[in-house]
Protein backbone atom coordinates (compact mmCIF):
# COMPACT_ATOMS: atom_id res chain seq x y z
CA UNK A 1 0.00 0.00 0.00
CA UNK A 2 1.49 3.16 -1.14
CA UNK A 3 1.36 6.56 -0.24
CA UNK A 4 -0.43 7.40 -3.43
CA UNK A 5 -3.04 5.40 -3.00
CA UNK A 6 -4.98 7.40 0.36
CA UNK A 7 -6.61 10.23 0.20
CA UNK A 8 -9.09 11.90 2.50
CA UNK A 9 -12.57 12.73 2.35
CA UNK A 10 -15.08 14.38 4.65
CA UNK A 11 -18.61 13.50 5.60
CA UNK A 12 -20.88 15.90 6.61
CA UNK A 13 -23.84 15.92 9.05
CA UNK A 14 -25.82 18.16 10.80
CA UNK A 15 -25.99 18.63 15.05
CA UNK A 16 -29.42 18.82 16.25
CA UNK A 17 -31.26 21.96 17.96
CA UNK A 18 -30.26 21.60 21.62
CA UNK A 19 -33.40 22.25 24.01
CA UNK A 20 -32.16 25.64 25.05
CA UNK A 21 -32.67 26.08 21.05
CA UNK A 22 -28.40 26.25 20.65
CA UNK A 23 -28.58 26.60 16.37
CA UNK A 24 -27.38 23.67 14.58
CA UNK A 25 -23.99 23.48 13.87
CA UNK A 26 -22.66 21.25 10.63
CA UNK A 27 -19.71 19.59 10.79
CA UNK A 28 -17.66 17.49 8.86
CA UNK A 29 -15.74 14.06 10.44
CA UNK A 30 -12.85 12.70 8.49
CA UNK A 31 -12.20 9.91 6.46
CA UNK A 32 -8.85 8.65 5.20
CA UNK A 33 -9.61 6.09 2.61
CA UNK A 34 -6.77 3.68 0.95
CA UNK A 35 -6.08 2.15 5.41
CA UNK A 36 -6.35 -1.01 5.90
CA UNK A 37 -8.46 -2.62 8.25
CA UNK A 38 -6.58 -4.35 11.05
CA UNK A 39 -7.85 -7.87 11.45
CA UNK A 40 -8.46 -9.50 14.65
CA UNK A 41 -10.93 -9.88 17.50
CA UNK A 42 -11.35 -8.90 21.31
CA UNK A 43 -11.92 -11.84 22.92
CA UNK A 44 -12.37 -10.93 26.02
CA UNK A 45 -16.64 -10.24 27.24
CA UNK A 46 -16.09 -7.09 29.84
CA UNK A 47 -13.68 -5.21 27.61
CA UNK A 48 -16.33 -5.66 24.69
CA UNK A 49 -18.95 -4.94 27.03
CA UNK A 50 -17.36 -1.71 28.03
CA UNK A 51 -16.05 -0.47 24.26
CA UNK A 52 -20.10 -1.03 23.52
CA UNK A 53 -21.22 1.15 26.61
CA UNK A 54 -18.47 3.53 25.78
CA UNK A 55 -20.32 4.08 22.50
CA UNK A 56 -23.49 4.05 23.56
CA UNK A 57 -22.85 7.20 25.30
CA UNK A 58 -20.89 8.97 23.01
CA UNK A 59 -21.37 7.52 19.74
CA UNK A 60 -18.32 10.09 18.57
CA UNK A 61 -16.01 7.72 20.28
CA UNK A 62 -16.51 4.64 18.05
CA UNK A 63 -15.74 6.64 14.75
CA UNK A 64 -12.63 8.22 16.36
CA UNK A 65 -11.26 4.85 17.80
CA UNK A 66 -11.53 3.07 14.54
CA UNK A 67 -9.82 5.33 12.70
CA UNK A 68 -7.29 5.71 15.48
CA UNK A 69 -6.59 1.89 15.15
CA UNK A 70 -6.74 1.72 11.44
CA UNK A 71 -3.76 4.65 11.02
CA UNK A 72 -2.30 3.05 14.26
CA UNK A 73 -1.71 -0.05 12.01
CA UNK A 74 -0.80 2.19 8.99
CA UNK A 75 2.01 4.26 10.78
CA UNK A 76 3.28 0.67 12.19
CA UNK A 77 3.48 -0.53 8.78
CA UNK A 78 5.41 2.52 7.57
CA UNK A 79 7.79 1.78 10.37
CA UNK A 80 8.45 -1.89 9.60
CA UNK A 81 7.17 -3.17 12.76
CA UNK A 82 6.38 -6.88 12.69
CA UNK A 83 2.68 -7.94 11.98
CA UNK A 84 1.99 -9.17 15.74
CA UNK A 85 3.54 -5.81 16.63
CA UNK A 86 1.07 -4.09 14.24
CA UNK A 87 -2.15 -5.92 15.47
CA UNK A 88 -1.31 -5.12 19.04
CA UNK A 89 -0.65 -1.55 18.16
CA UNK A 90 -4.08 -1.18 16.60
CA UNK A 91 -5.67 -2.85 19.28
CA UNK A 92 -4.42 0.05 21.49
CA UNK A 93 -5.98 2.46 19.26
CA UNK A 94 -9.25 1.20 19.34
CA UNK A 95 -9.18 1.14 23.17
CA UNK A 96 -6.81 3.69 23.72
CA UNK A 97 -9.72 6.15 24.99
CA UNK A 98 -11.93 3.06 26.50
CA UNK A 99 -11.14 5.02 30.15
CA UNK A 100 -13.27 7.48 28.79
CA UNK A 101 -16.73 5.24 30.01
CA UNK A 102 -15.69 6.69 33.76
CA UNK A 103 -16.45 9.71 32.48
CA UNK A 104 -19.81 11.69 32.99
CA UNK A 105 -21.82 11.74 29.63
CA UNK A 106 -22.54 15.40 30.14
CA UNK A 107 -19.00 16.20 29.97
CA UNK A 108 -18.12 13.34 27.64
CA UNK A 109 -20.67 14.93 24.96
CA UNK A 110 -20.69 19.25 26.22
CA UNK A 111 -20.93 21.53 23.31
CA UNK A 112 -18.95 23.98 25.16
CA UNK A 113 -15.30 24.26 25.53
CA UNK A 114 -14.49 22.01 29.05
CA UNK A 115 -13.92 24.01 32.46
CA UNK A 116 -10.72 23.13 34.78
CA UNK A 117 -12.13 20.63 36.59
CA UNK A 118 -13.97 18.98 33.90
CA UNK A 119 -10.54 18.44 31.91
CA UNK A 120 -9.38 16.49 35.10
CA UNK A 121 -11.91 14.35 34.52
CA UNK A 122 -10.91 14.29 30.93
CA UNK A 123 -6.80 13.63 32.42
CA UNK A 124 -8.10 10.61 34.70
CA UNK A 125 -9.13 8.38 31.25
CA UNK A 126 -5.40 7.01 30.44
CA UNK A 127 -5.17 5.88 34.06
CA UNK A 128 -9.08 4.48 34.00
CA UNK A 129 -8.68 2.27 30.92
CA UNK A 130 -5.28 1.12 32.52
CA UNK A 131 -7.13 -0.52 34.97
CA UNK A 132 -9.34 -2.01 32.84
CA UNK A 133 -7.33 -3.53 30.73
CA UNK A 134 -4.65 -4.74 33.10
CA UNK A 135 -7.10 -6.79 34.68
CA UNK A 136 -7.47 -8.89 31.27
CA UNK A 137 -4.89 -11.54 31.15
CA UNK A 138 -2.62 -11.06 27.65
CA UNK A 139 -3.04 -7.34 27.44
CA UNK A 140 -0.24 -5.98 30.10
CA UNK A 141 1.43 -4.08 26.96
CA UNK A 142 -2.01 -3.03 25.48
CA UNK A 143 -2.90 -1.68 28.89
CA UNK A 144 0.73 0.25 29.49
CA UNK A 145 0.54 2.00 25.64
CA UNK A 146 -2.92 3.35 27.03
CA UNK A 147 -1.93 4.72 30.42
CA UNK A 148 1.15 6.48 28.61
CA UNK A 149 -0.75 7.72 25.46
CA UNK A 150 -0.82 11.57 26.71
CA UNK A 151 2.88 11.36 27.34
CA UNK A 152 4.91 14.00 25.76
CA UNK A 153 8.53 13.45 24.78
CA UNK A 154 9.52 16.11 26.89
CA UNK A 155 7.79 15.07 29.61
CA UNK A 156 4.88 17.15 30.20
CA UNK A 157 2.36 14.95 29.33
CA UNK A 158 -0.12 13.61 31.60
CA UNK A 159 -0.84 11.35 34.03
CA UNK A 160 3.06 10.68 34.63
CA UNK A 161 5.21 12.98 32.98
CA UNK A 162 7.17 10.38 31.29
CA UNK A 163 9.85 11.61 28.54
CA UNK A 164 11.30 10.16 25.50
CA UNK A 165 12.01 6.73 25.95
CA UNK A 166 10.07 6.26 28.78
CA UNK A 167 6.83 5.99 27.10
CA UNK A 168 6.47 3.07 25.00
CA UNK A 169 6.84 2.81 21.33
CA UNK A 170 3.21 2.15 20.68
CA UNK A 171 1.93 4.91 22.74
CA UNK A 172 4.15 7.24 21.16
CA UNK A 173 2.80 5.89 18.13
CA UNK A 174 -1.40 6.58 19.54
CA UNK A 175 -0.48 10.10 20.30
CA UNK A 176 0.04 11.03 17.02
CA UNK A 177 -2.61 9.20 15.26
CA UNK A 178 -4.81 10.23 18.35
CA UNK A 179 -3.83 14.27 18.20
CA UNK A 180 -4.12 13.96 14.05
CA UNK A 181 -7.80 12.71 14.65
CA UNK A 182 -8.59 14.55 16.93
CA UNK A 183 -7.17 17.63 14.87
CA UNK A 184 -9.32 17.09 11.94
CA UNK A 185 -12.42 16.17 13.83
CA UNK A 186 -14.76 19.17 14.15
CA UNK A 187 -16.52 19.50 17.75
CA UNK A 188 -19.59 21.45 18.29
CA UNK A 189 -17.30 24.65 20.28
CA UNK A 190 -14.49 24.67 17.57
CA UNK A 191 -14.32 24.00 13.85
CA UNK A 192 -11.81 21.12 12.50
CA UNK A 193 -8.53 21.89 11.25
CA UNK A 194 -7.30 21.01 7.88
CA UNK A 195 -5.32 17.99 6.95
CA UNK A 196 -2.60 20.61 6.08
CA UNK A 197 -2.87 22.53 9.77
CA UNK A 198 -2.89 19.42 11.61
CA UNK A 199 0.08 18.34 9.63
CA UNK A 200 2.49 21.29 10.87
CA UNK A 201 0.88 21.12 14.18
CA UNK A 202 2.54 18.19 14.07
CA UNK A 203 5.51 18.99 12.84
CA UNK A 204 6.22 21.66 15.17
CA UNK A 205 5.39 19.27 18.09
CA UNK A 206 7.92 16.80 16.54
CA UNK A 207 10.73 16.22 19.32
CA UNK A 208 8.79 18.13 22.06
CA UNK A 209 5.05 16.75 22.24
CA UNK A 210 5.50 14.14 19.82
CA UNK A 211 7.99 11.00 18.41
CA UNK A 212 9.67 12.72 15.72
CA UNK A 213 10.15 9.61 14.04
CA UNK A 214 6.94 8.35 14.10
CA UNK A 215 5.77 12.06 12.96
CA UNK A 216 8.40 11.45 10.09
CA UNK A 217 6.67 7.66 9.44
CA UNK A 218 3.14 9.29 9.04
CA UNK A 219 4.05 12.19 6.89
CA UNK A 220 5.78 9.82 4.49
CA UNK A 221 2.61 7.80 4.62
CA UNK A 222 0.04 10.74 3.95
CA UNK A 223 1.87 13.44 2.59
CA UNK A 224 1.91 12.42 -1.20
CA UNK A 225 -1.57 11.03 -0.85
CA UNK A 226 -3.45 13.79 0.17
CA UNK A 227 -4.04 16.65 -2.66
Amino acid sequence: MGPSNLTIVYIFTQLDIGPKGVAAVTRHEPFILGLQTPQFELEDRVINALMHVLYQKSPREEGHARRVSKICFAIGEQMGLEHEQKIELAKVGLLHDLGKISIPSDILNKAQPLLPWEWKEIHAHPVNGHRFLSAVVGMAEIAEATLAHHERMDGSGYPYGLRGGQIPLMARIVAVADAYDAMVSARPYRQAYSHEQAMQELMRGAGKQFDARVVEAFCGLLCKGIA
